[in-house]
């Protein structure tokens, strides 16, 4: 296998239309972004701006962003009519794909709410219901925030985007409330170099940060199979505008849990040294698994990402910088929507998992579905639910204490409705043998002044998680608050732990797998719209 490096990765531009290597043109119309950490009127966010920056990043190789409005910059003129194309440069409208990361929330009549880092014309919130998208630029439109895209509890994208859709193609955003993370337009470009959709590289992104969280996607068209067919395809911006006679939607759903949380570690546990990495090693045992034809991986182009792909017809195989692996194997029958029981996914994904663990120990861990609905804009027809796909996940354990890391440490396996594997992702790590003994385990030396030190104890995971929390709260505040607000606004953040959530395994870091203990907080009042999630993470030893 030769890998040849490049310095920019494949374009996502609409293929007829690539950008040219250095050329970079601002009015030029194809992306822009907003993210918000510090809020007129609510409490702050911590990674937003990553968030935003990382989705700009990949695609700032090709031409440069049109805008990035970031706290106070985020005021509501860009996101309604009269100036979401302002100087035909800025705002919601002025560009092909357009980014939002911040608070949002959705009230009981499907009007999204989008708060802002400063007042304009005296109002400080992006209203959905103010907005008229797509009749301009605007034909990607992603918002990284809570509740943006809900879709159950009589919710739908028709009763919150139909509206204000005057053109675009498709919307990303969330039916639940979602983690604060840096990650995810990072991770979502890193999913589509792996050869994913947009729309499943959306959901993959946020599931890899939180399993339990539902991110949602929908696209229009002017009849149910083009809505359809351009979630199953679309991976490239196109500037055409499409009609929205119909919508389709698809959400990941938690089904059930299967795997109970470890909530004590059962002794003293080690330190666990994993092999290290060989990404080309990976690859072509990968393509020797999947019976993938060699001429496919005869030359595989890498780029700054880390990622390695290689694609024959309709199937897949790609890895990244840390390992994650993922293929598709076939194409699923989403024509059968009768969801495959719980038992029978679980024993066919057991047999995939079991060959392609890399000689890891496994355990189920849960269950979800893949689920689509559709409709008609004037609501002449709307569907029902189905699951299209069901993804069992299984955990790596070392003697018995299972990965907790969300991303590492784990095998997913996507079956269709007639219990076909159509894809998985991998991310087992291989043990190198060798383990040492923590050295916050270790007992110092006597002194000579003959006085006794007691051999260290080890850490109480809740005990550990409430020092950690404390230290994120502080930084928090610290950080995103104004230096007059700073005390006061530690004082303000109301928290409270997500239930179920404490668990204690092995966290995987680099070449090497450590005792740790883990579990999400919500982070605002309990009848406020604006909430949003951090996960606290706390080493047991190290």
């Amino acid at each position: 296998m030769r890998i040849n490096y490049s310095d920019r990765g494949p374009s996502p531009l609409e293929p007829e239309k690539p950008g040219a290597a250095g050329e970079r043109d601002s009015t030029f119309g194809w992306w822009g972004a907003f993210s918000i950490q510090k809020f007129v009127n609510q409490s702050p966010l911590y990674h937003t701006h990553a968030d935003a920056t990382g989705w700009l990043a990949y695609l700032q190789q090709f031409y440069d962003r049109n805008f990035w409005f970031a706290d106070g910059g985020a005021q509501v003129w860009a996101y309604e009519e009269t100036y979401d194309n302002w100087q035909d440069r800025y705002g919601m409208d002025a560009v092909c794909a357009v980014y939002h990361s911040g608070h949002g929330g959705m009230d009981g009549n499907g009007v999204f709410f989008a708060p802002l880092g400063a007042a304009w014309d005296g109002r400080s919130d992006a209203v959905s219901n103010r907005m008229a998208l797509g009749n301009e630029k605007a034909n990607y439109v992603f918002w990284s925030t809570c509740d943006s895209l809900k879709v159950t509890g009589g919710h739908s994208p028709i009763r919150t985007w139909a509206g204000p859709n005057i053109g675009f193609r498709m919307i990303f955003g969330f039916e639940t409330v979602s983690i604060d993370s840096p990650d995810y337009g990072k991770k979502f470009w890193e999913k589509w170099r792996a050869g994913q959709t947009f729309c499943d590289a959306w959901l993959n992104a946020s599931w890899d940060i939180h399993h339990g969280q539902a991110p949602s996607v929908a696209a229009a068209g002017a009849n149910q199979a083009e809505a359809v067919n351009r979630l199953d395809t679309e991976r490239n911006f196109y500037r055409e505008h499409v009609p929205d006679n119909w919508y389709a939607w698809r959400w990941y759903h938690a089904r059930e849990g299967v795997r109970e949380p470890l909530t004590r570690l059962p002794a003293q546990q080690q330190i666990v040294r994993l092999a290290p990495r060989e990404a080309s090693a990976e690859l072509a045992g990968l393509g020797e698994l999947t019976d993938f034809p060699s001429a496919a991986l005869q030359e595989i182009q890498v780029e700054r990402q880390g990622v390695l792909n290689a694609t024959s017809g309709d199937r897949v195989i790609s890895t990244d910088s840390r390992g994650v692996s993922w293929v598709r194997l076939a194409t699923p029958n989403h024509r059968n929507t009768q969801q495959l029981p719980t038992e029978r996914a679980i024993e066919a994904a057991r047999s995939f998992a079991e060959r392609y663990a890399r000689g890891a120990e496994l355990v189920v861990d849960s269950v979800h579905d893949l689920m689509q609905n559709s409709g008609t804009k004037d609501g002449s027809e709307v569907g029902h639910p189905v699951s299209l796909e069901t993804h069992v996940t299984f955990r790596q354990v070392f003697d018995g204490v299972p990965v907790i890391t969300p991303d590492q440490g784990l095998i997913r396996v996507g079956l269709d409705n007639d219990g076909t594997v159509v894809q998985s992702q991998i991310a087992t790590r291989q043990p190198s043998g060798v383990t040492r003994e923590p050295s916050t385990g270790i007992s110092p030396p006597e002194p000579k002044s003959g006085k006794s030190t007691a051999a260290p104890e080890g850490r109480d995971p809740r005990e550990a998680l409430d020092a950690a929390q404390r230290t994120l709260l502080a930084h928090l505040s610290a950080v995103t608050a104004g230096e007059e607000r700073g005390a006061a606004a530690e004082q303000e953040i109301q928290v409270q732990d997500v239930a179920d959530s404490f668990q204690v395994g092995y966290e995987l870091e680099g070449d090497e797998a450590y005792p740790a203990a883990r579990k999400l907080i919500e982070i605002g009042s309990r009848d406020s719209m604006f909430r949003t999630r951090r996960w606290v993470v706390a080493p047991l030893a190290r």
